[in-house]
């Protein structure tokens, strides 16, 4: 079975439905994002059923990169995974770097994620270096973890609608 889901920009009404993908901390981190996609910063994406369920949501960072897009805070609701949902966001995410005029995707996987790392090779992507990624968890800790820097040409997509799944 394979999902198909429309997608549309995160709007505020959204993080109250958004709980599955982390937590208080995630949200936090999604509404400052979401702030900063006001004055096109960033591109936050919800991917929803045709019953207007949210089960997807993903950004792209262009703060980072004058060339690239850095596609970050990707989830899949768990009970949705491995139906092709994460395939299409990041082919949505992909859109929005090609709508910029930018030719290369970016993003991290940790290294305890293989399932993850599979899944952007499978779309194109290639190890690109490593890096230490860090965010905020409850406690005001912070966690910090090992990832590899993967990265993808979109020039070959621009006139594709989304790279196969």
């Amino acid at each position: 079975m394979e999902l198909t889901l429309s997608f549309r920009d995160l709007e505020p009404a959204d993080l109250s439905d958004l709980v599955w993908s982390g937590g208080p901390e995630h949200i936090r981190a999604v509404a400052e994002a979401l702030e900063a996609s006001y004055v096109g910063e960033v591109a936050l994406l919800v991917g929803y059923l045709p019953n207007d369920r949210l089960i997807a949501m993903g950004a792209v960072d262009f703060r980072l990169s004058d060339d690239a897009g850095s596609i970050w805070m990707l989830a899949v609701h768990e009970r949705f995974q491995s139906l092709g949902a994460g395939a299409q966001l990041i082919a949505a995410l992909e859109r929005k770097i090609i709508d910029q005029g930018r030719p290369l995707a970016r993003m991290l996987v940790e290294h305890d994620n293989p399932r993850a790392r599979v899944l952007y090779e499978r779309l194109g992507y290639s190890d690109a270096g490593a890096t230490l990624d860090s965010w905020p968890v409850a406690g005001g800790r912070t966690y910090v973890t090992a990832c590899t820097i993967m990265e993808r040409t979109l020039a070959e997509v621009q006139g594709d609608d989304a790279p196969a799944d």
